[in-house]
């Protein structure tokens, strides 16, 4: 009951990677953001058709990029929220590539794991960030 309620009130992934987005334009404008579509509901021949084309399930939902070839991954999720056994696959297997990946379950954790890996942040991005910023299998 208690987790179903966190749920109702929590903000959606999508408005978490909006938020994230938007503060990362004006906080770190070096930084290029590159959305990985691999949820939603599609009819069958359309992901088929992006199976074709290279869609992984589990792949994280941003990959991040900079100047002097830095690079990260971030999974988004809203309060509450767990991974599926295809995202930790991939989060596993980009740790073991040697790649930084986190799951972020605020658009502040997500900008404070940049910071974290060497990406060009202007300033501080939030209040909340610090403490409970979530970095995962590094």
């Amino acid at each position: 009951m208690a987790k179903d309620m966190i749920k109702a009130s929590a903000p959606l992934e999508i408005d978490i990677q909006q938020a994230f987005r938007k503060r990362l334009y004006y906080v770190a404008p070096r930084v290029h953001v590159v959305a990985v579509p691999n949820a939603g509901k599609r009819t069958r021949w359309a992901a088929g058709q992006a199976k074709r084309e290279g869609m992984s399930a589990g792949f994280p939902d941003v990959v991040c990029l900079w100047p002097a070839r830095g690079v990260a991954f971030i999974e988004f999720k809203r309060p509450g929220g767990s991974i599926s056994d295809n995202q930790l696959d991939w989060h596993m297997r980009l740790h073991d590539m040697g790649h930084d990946i986190c799951l972020a379950y605020s658009a502040d954790q997500a900008i404070d794991f940049l910071r974290s890996c060497g990406a060009p942040i202007l300033q501080q991005s939030g209040p909340d960030s610090a403490a409970n910023a979530v970095r995962a299998f590094t």
